[in-house]
């Protein structure tokens, strides 16, 4: 599987709804290809708990190690991504919640004086708490309660919800000060640069695009398209785009209506053995063994 966004890398999910804007869900690395969510964003707040094993996230530019016990803190529209360490699994919990959900209305003193400093703060884009401070226990032992009381969904649940995220953004606003974290991350300018660019190549993939399409989109030139790219994102422009385009490829190669050939053009390959050779770079196996592969998984899961 892989996470839906839409043309700019909004996530299409919903986070809950209207009435109770909060989602939380159990997650492992693993479930998704090459053992990487793709980059995204959206309007919700993120916290993440590490149940075990580990993975590099992502935020904004920034990476962080995360390990069983840490706490990522993932502020509203930062863009973000999780890779699997070394091909082991991680499984981890993530709790997704609207800011409302703590200030009540728009323009309440709760929003203007508590929320908005933190919603709009560059500082805030990440923070991580691995345990190194004693009120990081506070926070973790709070996020542990909201899944326990989502697993159990007890009387009064949303109240309780409610009240623990409102105490987990008091223990934030508590330590601010401790916030000033030195992590490269992406200001503004650079972020609405980036996701042109994502957007760009997640809209045009399956097209014969060019380094020159790509840099013209953000209006530069194409050395400084490239920098910029590697920088923030650790990987090259070229590399990026194609194993994106096996990423989109693998829905047709599980799919027996369409052949390996088919999969390859689909996601914007012109040679079917151009295509095999990347796939098995990006995978490890080929095409083919792949598509074998999946064929075995589906049937003894249907059995």
């Amino acid at each position: 599987m892989q996470i839906q966004t839409n043309r700019n890398q909004r996530e299409i999910k919903a986070h809950g709804d209207f009435t109770f804007p909060v989602l939380v869900s159990k997650e492992c690395i693993t479930d998704y290809e090459f053992g990487t969510f793709s980059w995204h964003w959206h309007s919700e707040i993120e916290m993440t708990l590490v149940e075990d094993g580990e993975m590099i996230y992502q935020v904004n530019g920034a990476d962080f190690h995360l390990q069983e016990g840490d706490v990522m803190f993932g502020n509203a529209n930062t863009l973000h991504s999780g890779h699997m360490v070394e091909g082991k699994d991680c499984h981890y919990w993530s709790i997704t919640f609207d800011p409302k959900i703590v200030y009540g209305f728009e323009k309440s003193l709760i929003q203007t004086k508590y929320v908005d400093l933190v919603v709009n703060g560059h500082e805030f884009s990440a923070l991580w708490f691995d345990g190194s401070e004693e009120w990081h226990g506070d926070i973790r032992e709070k996020m542990k309660k909201v899944i326990e009381l989502d697993l159990e969904r007890p009387d009064f649940y949303e109240m309780e919800v409610q009240m623990l995220l409102s105490e987990i953004w008091l223990v934030l606003l508590r330590h601010q000060g401790a916030f000033n974290q030195e992590t490269e991350s992406l200001n503004p300018k650079e972020l609405a640069r980036l996701k042109t660019i994502l957007g760009f190549i997640h809209e045009n993939y399956d097209k014969k695009i060019t380094l020159t399409d790509i840099a013209d989109s953000v209006h530069i030139c194409k050395s400084e398209c490239c920098r910029f790219f590697k920088k923030h994102m650790n990987e090259s422009l070229f590399d990026y785009l194609l194993r994106y385009r096996v990423e989109q490829s693998i829905p047709y190669l599980r799919d027996e209506e369409y052949s390996i050939t088919d999969a390859a053009f689909s996601a914007g390959f012109t040679d079917a053995g151009y295509y095999s050779r990347v796939f098995r770079k990006c995978t490890g196996v080929s095409p083919r063994k792949f598509r074998k592969d999946s064929y075995l998984m589906s049937n003894v899961l249907s059995s």
